[in-house]
Formats: C-alpha cells, structure tokens, sequence
C-alpha cells in the first residue's frame, strides 16, 4: 500500500512540475497526470476502508464461531427456555 502512495505521489509531483515548465501540450500532459493521480489516490482510500470492514468482519465471524462451540450449560444439550406448558389443571 505504501508504494502505491508512494507512486502516486511521485506522478502528482511529475504533473505539477510539468505544469510549472509551461508549453501548451506539457499543461495538458500535466493535467493528465494530476488528474490520474487523483483518481488513484480515491480509488485506494476506498481500497483500504473496504479491506479494514472485510477484516473487521472476518474478525467478527471468527469470534461468533468460538462463541458458539463452547456450550452454555457444560455437558453440550441444548436447554430449553420456555417455561413448561400449563395442562389447565393449575
């Protein structure tokens, strides 16, 4: 990730440089190459938000699958927690 950073700093700085040298065809050269960079530094903003949720949720699925191997009772039955039927004889 930092040398996609790194490479998109780089060609920002190229396109300023080649703005401030002047002619009418390095301008338009320039403003590619800015706007290029632009577009690329977006992109892997959204790129690293979208990798930290999927890890966040790998995360979230690894603890729910450790949470739910260790059963709550200790001897590994499934216990009920609705109260018992009435027979109407109460």
């Amino acid at each position: 990730m930092r040398a996609w950073i790194a490479g998109l700093t780089a060609l920002a700085v190229v396109g300023i440089v080649l703005a401030l040298a002047g002619d009418d065809t390095l301008d338009a050269i320039a403003i590619a190459l800015v706007g290029v960079a632009a577009v690329g530094a977006v992109s892997l903003g959204f790129y690293a938000i979208g990798r930290s949720e999927d890890e966040a949720r790998a995360q979230d699925a690894a603890s729910r699958r450790e949470a739910s191997s260790q059963p709550e009772n200790g001897d590994g039955r499934i216990t009920s927690r609705r109260p018992p039927r009435s027979r109407g004889d109460a």
